[in-house]
């Protein structure tokens, strides 16, 4: 198969993810916090443990910005912050339990909104979306 092609397919792919994004998250998202916020907490949830440096660089952000904006999620209760033992300037960052309930009432919501759209799946179509999904995460959207 030519290569451009098929990258042109993985973008268009990509690109209707994202469409899709927005609307599973229309609504979900919790009125307390911004939406730079909910971005935080959501990558907090799904990585477990993270670093400012590891929020900045994902957000795509500045360091300075990260540091104020997980300062407030402390200040909601939203997020932990445990220092390094062996060096104090190392901070992990984790989700409090407040923060991961607000993350599970957000997903009970977008999971709402899911289930609005993909309502007419049958059963063999699921388990071919989770099979085709598992060749996207082992051969393409590899997490580092």
């Amino acid at each position: 198969m030519d290569k451009n092609k098929f990258f042109q397919v993985v973008i268009n792919f990509i690109g209707n993810v994202h469409s899709s994004t927005h609307f599973l998250k229309k609504d979900a998202r919790s009125n307390k916090i911004t939406p730079q916020q909910h971005s935080i907490l959501e990558y907090v949830f799904f990585s477990k443990e993270v670093t400012t440096s590891q929020v900045a660089d994902c957000l795509n952000i500045s360091l300075p910005n990260a540091s104020r904006e997980l300062k407030k999620l402390f200040k909601l209760d939203l997020i932990i912050k445990e220092s390094n033992e062996k060096d104090r300037r190392k901070t992990t960052i984790s989700l409090s339990k407040p923060g991961q309930n607000l993350m599970l009432r957000t997903f009970e919501r977008i999971q709402k909104n899911f289930w609005k759209q993909a309502d007419e799946l049958s059963e063999d179509e699921m388990r071919s979306i989770i099979s085709s999904m598992k060749v996207l995460e082992k051969k393409v959207f590899i997490p580092y």
